[in-house]
C-alpha cells in the first residue's frame, strides 16, 4: 500500500511541472552621456531648491509636502503595502484560536443544568517549498517598491510646484512690461493729440495711436488672466487655499536664480537614485518571488494542527494534514502561467523604466545648453532693438519718421523683451526638469542592482 501511494504521489508531481520563459530584465545603457553635462561645484540633494534662495519657493514646497493630495495617496498606498507585508509576515507563525461556550437548559423535571467548554485550536503551515517564505518576501519587497513610488510622486510634485512658481513669476514680469507698454502708448496718444490740434499731424496718426492703446489693454488684460490661472494652478498643486497661495504670491518678486549642481558621468550612477527605476527593479523581484510561490502552490503542502479542551486535560488533538492539489482542472497551472507573464512584463516594464530615465537626462542636457545659449541671445536681442527704437524715437521727435514707424520699432523692443523673460524662464525650467531627470535628489535607504534582484530570489 505504501509503495502504491508512492508511486500515485511520483505521477502527480511529475505532472506538476509547467514550461516557464525565463524573463530578462538586464538593459545596457552607454557609458557616458552624449551631451556635455552643466560645470556645477554642489552635488545633487534634497537642499537644492532651498540653495536657489527664494523664501516663497521653499514655503511653497514645504506646503506641498504636508498638504498635497496627491503624496497623501501616495503615503497611504505606502501605508496599505507595509500592512499586507506585515500580514503576509505573520503566516509563518502558527495561528491559535480559542472558543468559550456556556450553556444553561431546564428538564421536564424542573432540573437546572449548566455547561459551559473552553477550546484551544493551533495550526501551522510547514513551509516545505518556502511558498510562506516566497510570499512574505513578495510583498515586503512590494512595500519597498511603494516606498520609492511615494519618492517619485514626491519628486514630481516638488518639480510641478517649482515650474507653476517660475511660471506664475515670468508671467508677473510680462504683465509688468505689458502694463509699460500701455502707459507708454497712452503718452504717445496724448501727445499725438497734441499735435493733431496744432495742425501738426494728420487725424489718421490720432485713430492709430487710439488703436495702439486699445491694443495694449488687451494684451495686459490677457496677460493678468493668464497670472491669475498660473496661481490658481500653484493651489491645486500646493493643496491649499487661493487665499493662502495669493497671500506667498504677494511677498518678493522676480525670477529665482537656479544653482548648478553636478550630474553622474555615468548613466548607471543616475539610474541607481532615481525613484521610479528602483521602483520598476522591485516590482520586477517581486514578481519573480510571486512566480515561485504559484510554483510551490503545484505540490502538497503540510500544516500541523491541534486542540485541546481547557475544561478536560485529557481531552487534546494533535497531527498533521497533507493537502495535495489532485485535480482543479489545471487552474494551478494555468496560475503559474499568469504568473510568469507577469515577471516577463514586469521585466519588461524595468527595461522600459530605464530607458525612459537616460532619455530624459539625454533631452533635458540637450535642452538645458540649447536655453542657456537662447538667454544669451535674448540680451543681445533686447540690447539691438532698444538701440533701434532710440533711433527711430528721437527721428519721430524730430519729425523724420512717421508714427507708424515708431510704433513698429516700440512693438519689437516689446516682443525682445518678453523673449527675454520667456528664455529666462526656460533656463530655469531646465534645470527644474534636469533635476527631476537625475532623480531630484532622492536618496535611497538601499539600492539592488537587477543582478541582486534576481540573485535574491
Amino acid at each position: 500500500m505504501k509503495t502504491a501511494f508512492s508511486l500515485v504521489g511520483a505521477c502527480l508531481l511529475a505532472g506538476c511541472s509547467v514550461p516557464l520563459i525565463r524573463p530578462n530584465a538586464q538593459q545596457t545603457v552607454a557609458e557616458h552621456y552624449s551631451t556635455a553635462k552643466p560645470a556645477g561645484s554642489a552635488a545633487l540633494d534634497v537642499n537644492w531648491w532651498s540653495r536657489i534662495g527664494d523664501p516663497q519657493l521653499t514655503e511653497l514646497l514645504s506646503l506641498a509636502q504636508t498638504n498635497s493630495p496627491d503624496l497623501r495617496s501616495a503615503a497611504a498606498s505606502v501605508m496599505s503595502a507595509r500592512a499586507q507585508a506585515g500580514q503576509s509576515r505573520a503566516d509563518f507563525f502558527p495561528s491559535v484560536t480559542g472558543q468559550a461556550s456556556s450553556t444553561v437548559s431546564d428538564s421536564d423535571a424542573g432540573r437546572r443544568s449548566e455547561t459551559s467548554s473552553m477550546l484551544l485550536d493551533a495550526s501551522w503551515e510547514v513551509d516545505l517549498l518556502g511558498r510562506v517564505r516566497n510570499a512574505s518576501r513578495a510583498d515586503i519587497t512590494r512595500a519597498e517598491a511603494e516606498e520609492m513610488s511615494y519618492a517619485g510622486s514626491y519628486v514630481s510634485l516638488a518639480a510641478e510646484v517649482a515650474d507653476d512658481y517660475v511660471e506664475y513669476r515670468a508671467c508677473r514680469l510680462a504683465e509688468a512690461d505689458y502694463r509699460e507698454a500701455r502707459a507708454s502708448q497712452q503718452e504717445t496718444l496724448e501727445a499725438t493729440r497734441s499735435l493733431v490740434d496744432a495742425g501738426m499731424s494728420a487725424n489718421s496718426d490720432l485713430s492709430l495711436a487710439g488703436a495702439n492703446v486699445a491694443s495694449a489693454q488687451i494684451n495686459l488684460t490677457q496677460q493678468h488672466a493668464d497670472c491669475q490661472i498660473a496661481a490658481q494652478s500653484l493651489a491645486k498643486a500646493v493643496g491649499v487655499s487661493q487665499g493662502q497661495i495669493d497671500a506667498i504670491l504677494a511677498k518678493g518678486g522676480g525670477l529665482p536664480k537656479a544653482k548648478p549642481f553636478q550630474v553622474a558621468a555615468v548613466p548607471a550612477d543616475m539610474l541607481r537614485q532615481r525613484p521610479d527605476v528602483i521602483e520598476a527593479e522591485k516590482r520586477f523581484a517581486a514578481s519573480l518571488l510571486d512566480l515561485k510561490v504559484a510554483q510551490a502552490n503545484l505540490y502538497p503542502s503540510l500544516t500541523l494542527g491541534g486542540s485541546v479542551t481547557l475544561s478536560d486535560a485529557t481531552s487534546w488533538s494533535f497531527g498533521p494534514a497533507l493537502s495535495l492539489p489532485i485535480l482543479d482542472g489545471g487552474a494551478s497551472k494555468s496560475k503559474v502561467r499568469v504568473a510568469n507573464a507577469d515577471a516577463l512584463t514586469a521585466a519588461e516594464s524595468y527595461r522600459s523604466a530605464v530607458l525612459t530615465a537616460v532619455a530624459e537626462v539625454e533631452g533635458a542636457l540637450t535642452r538645458l545648453a540649447a536655453a542657456r545659449a537662447n538667454v544669451a541671445s535674448a540680451e543681445s536681442l533686447v540690447q539691438q532693438y532698444q538701440a533701434y527704437f532710440d533711433a527711430v524715437d528721437e527721428d519721430w521727435k524730430a519729425g523724420g519718421a512717421s508714427l507708424l514707424d515708431r510704433e513698429e520699432a516700440r512693438r519689437q523692443v516689446q516682443s525682445a523683451r518678453i523673449t527675454r523673460i520667456t528664455q529666462r524662464r526656460t533656463l530655469l525650467g531646465q534645470w527644474i526638469t534636469l533635476y527631476k531627470a537625475v532623480g531630484g535628489g532622492w536618496v535611497p535607504p538601499t539600492q539592488l542592482s537587477p543582478a541582486k534582484s534576481k540573485a535574491a530570489t
